[in-house]
């Protein structure tokens, strides 16, 4: 069981009957419905590659050993 199921079942004690059945309806009918599948990725991989092409730079002075005279 969820964590999240557990804290709902410990709290549901302290609601009012008519309040009790609303979240137990609520919680059956969420565990019954079968899970979304994630949504498919709109681009293939041989289209997302190089997709960002000209849109990244790197500074001139990547390569140049670091000042650690700040360290």
């Amino acid at each position: 069981m969820s964590p999240l199921l557990e804290k709902i079942l410990a709290d549901v004690d302290r609601l009012e009957p008519s309040e009790r059945l609303e979240v137990i309806a609520r919680v059956i009918a969420r565990l019954q419905q079968p899970d979304r599948p994630l949504p498919k990725n709109k681009l293939s991989r041989k289209e997302l590659f190089g997709c960002l092409q000209g849109q990244v730079t790197m500074a001139a002075d990547f390569n140049d050993p670091l000042n650690t005279s700040i360290l």
